[in-house]
């Protein structure tokens, strides 16, 4: 093999590889950041109004994308050159969740949080935490891993136990209510004493959860 063969490749290539010039994975995040910036505003300037399915869609599919195809990335094949935007590595994961925190906040304050009669577009956030908690979760466990003390299986046959009971009532809960032929026993017309949030609603954040611990 030759010395040319064997030489690194030259740090400014980068450049020429990605889009603009950017750093990799740069109009990815700029598009991340769009996209929830429009979520973050709708949210705290219209609570009352449910967010657009397309948007809601699209979010899960970037917090997909950022919180297990990125972070698996990141720790088996880093691309050439500086981070997303030149900014630190996880830097745009930290900003993805500081801004739902941050919405949380501002809806706490403005005492809109758990009005969800009245603001039936803070069921989005609910389901962003749902899953935003399995991630958390997950980290911690690694962490916990890292100081050589593995996590007790029961932990896990739990955690499986529940979000497999939570996807197969929620499965109940949608034919009961949409499929023909259905026995109809009402299950998504239960009140849980927090105005539109069903039983719908929490199983899906269970679910969503699981993801998020797995990612």
């Amino acid at each position: 093999m030759s010395q040319t063969e064997l030489a690194p490749t030259p740090s400014a290539d980068w450049k020429r590889l990605y889009a603009f010039g950017w750093p990799a994975g740069s109009v990815r995040a700029l598009m991340a950041l769009i996209v929830f910036g429009t979520i973050w505003a709708l949210l705290v300037l219209r609570p009352e109004r449910e967010v657009p399915e397309y948007l809601r869609d699209l979010l899960f599919i970037v917090l997909g994308h950022y919180f297990a195809v990125r972070s698996r990335a990141s720790t088996v094949d880093e691309n050439p050159g500086p981070p997303p935007l030149y900014l630190p590595r996880g830097s745009v994961r930290i900003l993805l969740i500081a801004g739902f925190v941050g919405v949380a906040f501002l809806l706490r304050r403005h005492e809109r949080l758990f009005q969800i009669e009245q603001n039936p577009g803070v069921v989005t956030l609910l389901l962003v935490f749902g899953f935003l908690l399995g991630v958390v979760l997950k980290q911690v466990g690694t962490w916990w891993a890292g100081r050589g003390q593995a996590t007790p299986r029961i932990w896990e046959d739990l955690r499986a136990l529940v979000s497999l009971s939570a996807a197969a009532l929620l499965a109940v809960v949608v034919w009961d209510q949409f499929l023909p032929g259905s026995p109809h026993w009402g299950l998504h017309e239960i009140k849980l004493g927090l105005g539109r949030l069903g039983p719908a609603h929490l199983l899906s954040a269970i679910v969503g959860f699981y993801f998020g611990a797995r990612s």
